[in-house]
This record gives structure tokens, sequence and C-alpha cells, in this order.
């Protein structure tokens, strides 16, 4: 796997990797745990094994158990984001979402997606919820729409 000196990240990829980072910095000393690794690495797209994230920390880590900095987080994922192309990976969620593989996500499939996550909402949630989505108010959100609102500032 390339070094991270010889990988070059999008300013796009190096801002996700920053955000996720102080997302999940979530005592806000600067470091993240493995399990606040864990979790900013699924939300960056990247769902990997326990043994693997170990495999990874050790990658970059001066000594066991250590907690992550910004830039070994960094150093740690370059290659990794490097290699994935993230219009892809949101192809292949809103595959996941669309049940009925009709190229369309409806209101249906967010309360399905939501009660997997363990949200329950009520009926004008889900509108909202489609509303925002459907970033060509057409009515329905297609792969468009979803790559569209995924790229948009929250």
């Amino acid at each position: 796997m390339p070094s991270f000196s010889a990988i070059e990240l999008t300013n796009e990829q190096v801002e996700e990797l920053k955000d996720a980072f102080d997302r999940f910095d979530l005592d806000s000393n600067g470091t993240l745990s493995a399990t606040e690794m864990r979790l900013a690495l699924i939300s960056v797209g990247h769902e990997i094994t326990e043994a693997e994230l170990y495999d990874l920390i050790r990658s970059v880590a001066e000594r066991e158990g250590q907690e992550l900095d910004l830039s070994q987080f960094m150093r740690m994922l370059a290659p990794r984001m490097a290699l994935v192309d993230h219009d892809d990976t949101l192809g292949r969620t809103f595959n996941l979402i669309d049940r009925d593989h009709d190229g369309y996500v409806s209101g249906q499939d967010v309360r399905a997606i939501m009660l997997i996550m363990g949200e329950v909402v009520t009926d004008e949630e889900i509108k909202d919820i489609c509303r925002a989505v459907d970033m060509d108010g057409d009515g329905r959100i297609s792969l468009r729409d979803f790559i569209s609102f995924m790229h948009s500032p929250i």
C-alpha cells in the first residue's frame, strides 16, 4: 500500500476526513480512540472489522493502544480514501435503500431505513425528509437527487 506522502487526496477528501475526525472526537481531546475511529471510518464509507481497524492503527501508531491525532488519522486513511470513489459508494448506498430497485427511493424506503437505524418517524417527518432530498423537485428521489443531497452542505 502506498505511503501517505505518495497519496494525493482531493481537497474534498481531506475535508471529509477532518470533519469525520472532529465529529467523532467525542471527548474533544484532539485524538481518536479505537471506538471513535471505527465510527469515523463508518461515517466516510469504510465498514471494517475490529481486526482490520487495529491493523490500520498499528500502521501509524508509535505504541500499542495509542489514540491517534488528526495527522496520524489522515496518514492511516489516505491509502483507503484514494481507492474509494465517493459517488460510487453513494450509488451502492442508494441501491441498498431502493428496496424495489425501481431507481427511486420512496417514502416507504425512507421509513424502512429509519427503522433499521432505530428511528421511528411520523408520516410528516418522512415527507419532510423526501422533500429535502428531492433536489430537482419532481416528487421522486432519484440517484442524482441522492448524490446531490449528500454533497450539499448541511
